[in-house]
């Protein structure tokens, strides 16, 4: 008996430790499943508090390098140089305990660049999911982003796996000097083919130097590498030598390619807008030497995110509603070119919340008055990380739960048109860059908007700029009986001339 339980014992853990559970295995790029040797993983699972030195991978019987142990519940390593191709078994010990084996299949390559982040890109509607760029470097090893793009005939340090072995191979762990791959690989910037300056390591991770072609279009350019038929994934890189403007979209609906009504928030996406963010710059028109210009108008700016690429402005209510209007963006590093945007009397646009759990469902802002309480589906609400109850909640305090038929709501949009007091047609609009008065009197827009909910008309309460505001237009309607109750009941708002946007609500009877 005693010799049964001893080997039952030793077969818990060699040491009086308990042995690791590898659960998944993922590459470092993207998050795929494709592997080859010296690709960089992430091993998720149970594993003990511990050095990296601690710890070892063990791939088709070939030890491979623990780099990095985190906390909460996974592994950075490098898949072992000579492990052999094919589906083969991958194990982590810790003290003498090991794991089960977990299966995963290698290629000779697998390219992936590293640590690949979302950025929207083009002026074709809402991008989801967004487009990725990897970590470039400039050659002073600063980061390559919107802000501080990379320019035409300029060196660019990247960094990638799966690329397979230097030449001779390196020493795991250790510290070695540069030392080449053992077959060069080739990359693409825009479909042109990029220069490579060398690519190798003298770690873990391999780095690839290649020139950006002088030939490239400017803005966020599609960057490739191949090797040995292995295709890596596409990233994009931020190209310019100038502030470049990619897309204009509405800063609500993400929606309306290229077409503004006057007085309304808009988006525009690109590369080379500054150094610097300045997110709350309204009703500054320089924002850190950052100007964008409707023909020789300075239009104010709500947010300049040139990290990010994206800058929100307030179109100048002063422009006509028809025709078309030169739009600029200056910058220390110079003048766009001209990007032709279409005028419109109005091109309503919904603000919404993404549900975390379902990225197509677009609810709109719709608060009760005088509330920070949003109608909501409960999951949805929950998703977010708000109440999804609101009974004993103040309102000035969040929370999310569906609106009940016969509730007002106040819908938050831009683009509504020209609002003057009162909605008089003969009034004067708002001065670009001043807000609606808190104190009254109150902008009406001249035009009332035509409200559906759940395809039922429904009746307008109040249309006009947000007192204390500027773009941002409230509009109250009151949800009709007899709808079909839901999770995504569609709400519409259209202006005469039929220019409209949607979203939904949760309703309830």
């Amino acid at each position: 008996m005693k010799l049964v339980v001893a080997a039952c014992l030793m077969s818990f853990s060699a040491y009086g430790q308990t042995a690791p559970i590898v659960s998944k295995v993922l590459n470092a790029g993207i998050g795929d499943t494709r592997f080859a040797p010296m690709s960089v993983v992430y091993v998720y699972g149970s594993f003990q508090q511990a050095l990296p030195r601690d710890y070892t991978i063990t791939v088709g019987g070939r030890p491979g390098y623990v780099s990095v142990v985190n906390s909460t519940g996974y592994l950075t390593a490098v898949l072992p140089a000579d492990a052999p191709l094919g589906p083969q078994s991958l194990t982590i010990t810790y003290q003498g305990a090991t794991s089960d084996a977990y299966f995963i299949n290698l290629s000779q390559y697998a390219p992936e660049f590293e640590s690949t982040i979302a950025v929207p890109i083009t002026d074709q509607g809402p991008q989801f999911p967004l487009a990725t760029y990897a970590p470039f470097a400039h050659a002073d090893l600063s980061p390559i982003n919107a802000g501080s793009p990379a320019k035409p005939g300029e060196k660019v340090i990247s960094l990638i796996s799966g690329v397979g072995v230097t030449s001779p191979p390196l020493k795991l762990g250790g510290i070695n000097t540069f030392t080449s791959l053992a077959v060069q690989p080739t990359v693409t910037v825009g479909g042109v083919n990029a220069p490579v300056l060398r690519a190798g390591s003298s770690s873990v991770n391999v780095e690839v130097d290649f020139t950006i072609p002088g030939s490239v279009s400017l803005g966020f350019v599609p960057v490739v590498l191949t090797l040995g038929g292995y295709t890596s994934n596409v990233v994009t890189i931020p190209v310019a030598d100038r502030p470049t403007i990619n897309g204009v979209l509405s800063g609500a609906s993400f929606r309306s390619p290229g077409t503004v009504a006057p007085g309304s928030i808009i988006s525009i996406f690109g590369v080379g807008f500054g150094l610097k963010d300045n997110l709350l710059a309204f009703p500054s028109n320089n924002v850190n030497g950052t100007q964008v210009l409707f023909g020789k108008t300075a239009a104010p700016i709500f947010a300049l995110a040139s990290l990010e690429g994206q800058i929100n402005v307030l179109v100048p209510y002063e422009l006509p509603p028809s025709g078309t209007v030169d739009l600029t963006v200056t910058s220390a590093s110079g003048t766009s070119k001209v990007s032709t945007i279409n005028l419109a009397p109005s091109v309503p646009a919904m603000f919404f919340y993404t549900d975390p759990r379902l990225s197509t469902r677009r609810n709109a802002v719709a608060l009760l008055p005088n509330s920070v309480w949003v109608s909501m589906p409960p999951a949805m609400g929950r998703a977010m990380g708000l109440p999804d109850d609101c009974t004993g909640i103040a309102k000035i305090s969040p929370c999310a739960q569906p609106a009940h038929v016969g509730d007002v709501l106040q819908f938050f949009v831009t683009g509504m048109g020209r609002a003057t007091p009162g909605g008089d047609p003969a009034g004067k609009p708002l001065a670009t860059g001043s807000v609606a008065p808190a104190s009254g009197p109150l902008y009406l827009t001249i035009d009332m908007p035509i409200v559906t909910i759940g395809g039922m008309p429904a009746t307008v309460q109040f249309s006009g700029i947000a007192p204390g505001f500027a773009g941002l237009y409230q509009i109250n309607a009151q949800i009709p009986a007899g709808i079909q109750t839901g999770d995504d009941v569609p709400v519409k708002i259209e202006m005469p001339g039929g220019a409209a946007d949607t979203a939904t609500i949760a309703v309830v009877p």
